[in-house]
């Protein structure tokens, strides 16, 4: 029996063998699903949009103004224009009905300037914050003997109000409009003065960029993504010092250089070695009125997304209490014309457009 049972195994084998094998289906490799499984998928941008500041600027850095969902930087020394970048964009935020978020560390703003620009006070469609209010809802918190506010607080009230966003407590796109950073002191620094020890320059330049190395890097980029649903902009002015002489000069940021770091966006106003101004008046009837400067203004850093990222002209604008106009004689006498009644209360009621003759006087202070 055993030859027998071995041949009958042998042929139950050879007739295995012969039964074709099924085909095995190919797996289909999709490298968005992994993507989508591990949390890496592509999120593509919002249309961009622009908060539009005035022709002037426009014309002269073939730029709208700021856009929307950035973080953009307006530097410059003392009075060359700064200002009145932002706050333009700032005007146009409101317009577009994103809630302007209003910071004004140097209490140096003014509402009636503002206003003039076209900003409404009237609607309360704003929130307005000033030192006082971080040192009392920040600062006095973690110190209820703080005396004064600080950058940490600073980053921390901007980190509160992007955290009521998300919980619906603030349905509204947000724009954050500092003026100015560099302004406030950390609470190292102010403890060192209050208890007169020594102080380091490092320590609010390193409070700086720890308060706000999660805003400019993620917070506000973030929000550009359709994913968001809001768009959140940061905006603000920096005043600069020089280091080194010509011609190997580097242009420093007063506070430290994490906020032009993460900056796409940065115009520059005026020149490098100095103010590079002049200021702008109108004289009639031996009265003389000084209603604007005269600088030039650079598109210094430009990482935009889209058709006019990389883009960077300079050109002159004179700055006024109504916003920026050309340097041109033909854009003078237009504002003129526009804004008499402004040259009418300085001047005098029977002066006209025609009647004031322009001066320009050199301003050749320079700053550190």
């Amino acid at each position: 029996m055993l030859p027998s049972l071995s041949i009958t195994l042998f042929h139950t084998h050879y007739e295995m063998e012969l039964q074709p094998k099924k085909a095995t289906a190919k797996k289909t490799y999709s490298l968005n699903d992994f993507k989508k499984k591990i949390g890496g998928e592509d999120i593509p941008d919002k249309p961009l949009v622009w908060f539009n500041c005035s022709e002037a600027l426009q014309q002269a850095t073939g730029l709208p103004g700021f856009p929307k969902g950035y973080v953009g930087l307006s530097r410059g020394f003392t009075n060359t224009g700064k200002s009145t970048a932002i706050s333009e964009a700032l005007v146009s935020a409101q317009k577009l009905g994103v809630l302007p978020i209003i910071i004004d560390t140097e209490n140096n703003l003014g509402m009636e300037r503002l206003k003039k620009l076209g900003f409404n006070w009237d609607d309360d469609f704003y929130i307005d914050i000033d030192n006082q209010y971080l040192l009392n809802n920040f600062g006095k918190r973690k110190n209820k003997d703080k005396k004064e506010a600080s950058i940490e607080d600073l980053g921390d009230c901007i980190n509160s109000l992007l955290d009521r966003q998300d919980n619906g407590e603030l349905p509204y796109d947000l724009l954050f409009f500092i003026d100015s950073l560099g302004t406030l002191d950390c609470d190292m620094t102010i403890n060192a003065k209050s208890n007169d020890t020594n102080q380091n320059n490092m320590w609010n330049a390193g409070a700086f960029e720890r308060a706000f190395k999660g805003l400019v890097n993620y917070r506000i980029p973030a929000s550009r993504k359709i994913n968001s649903t809001y768009t959140n902009t940061m905006i603000a002015v920096q005043k600069i010092w020089t280091q080194g002489s010509a011609p190997m000069i580097t242009v420093k940021h007063k506070g430290g250089e994490a906020f032009a770091y993460g900056a796409r966006l940065i115009y520059h106003h005026g020149g490098i070695m100095s103010h590079g101004t002049k200021a702008i008046g109108a004289t009639y009837g031996g009265k003389d009125i000084l209603y604007g400067i005269k600088a030039g203004v650079s598109v210094f850093k430009n990482q935009i997304d889209g058709p006019l990222g990389g883009i960077s002209l300079e050109g002159n604008v004179i700055s006024t209490p109504h916003g920026f106009i050309g340097a041109d004689a033909e854009s003078i006498a237009a504002y003129k014309k526009k804004h008499i009644q402004f040259f009418k209360e300085a001047l005098g009621n029977d002066v006209s457009a025609d009647d004031m003759e322009t001066r320009e006087i050199d301003v050749t202070n320079t700053e550190e």
